[in-house]
């Protein structure tokens, strides 16, 4: 499937929070919101743990001082792994970590890349703000790049 773009509406997917029971439609969890998802190809990789993940925790007070409801991590894992790594990086009520642990999200909105060294499908590197569900500013990695789309710096200037 074709990556999402900047209009598009984020799909009606169930992901994981915590424990496998804890079932959450990102729709719904994005309704009538201003939001922030990033995905990463996983949890405790070291730069998604060093760079991305730690860049949404520390600005994730300024996200919110622009209006953002919800910062939300999203990995092809399991709830147990994202749940963990939640808690072991501080993300608490910073960050709401969601596990894919199907791919089905990370499919639906064309993100699913193959990296046989990391347990194969996985998501790539990608950053959008959001309102009431509608891509309002996307940046994705290119393919071969090891760590840019998720820095935090930028965030701000597509809050408005």
């Amino acid at each position: 499937m074709p990556a999402i773009r900047k209009g598009d509406r984020l799909p009606s997917v169930i992901l994981y929070e915590a424990l496998p029971e804890n079932r959450r439609n990102i729709l719904d969890l994005v309704a009538n919101k201003k939001a922030i998802i990033f995905g990463v190809p996983g949890a405790f990789v070291p730069g998604c743990s060093r760079v991305h993940l730690r860049g949404f925790i520390e600005k994730s007070t300024n996200l919110k001082f622009f209006g953002f409801e919800e910062i939300i991590c999203v990995s092809v894992n399991d709830p147990f792994v994202m749940s963990a790594w939640g808690n072991a990086k501080g993300a608490n009520d910073k960050v709401r970590m969601l596990a894919d642990p199907t791919a089905s999200y990370t499919k639906a909105i064309g993100m699913d890349v193959d990296i046989p060294e990391l347990g194969g499908t996985r998501s790539r590197r990608y950053s959008m703000a959001t309102v009431n569900g509608i891509v309002k500013e996307l940046f994705i990695d290119a393919p071969d790049v090891k760590l840019m789309c998720l820095q935090t710096d930028g965030v701000p200037t597509y809050c408005t």
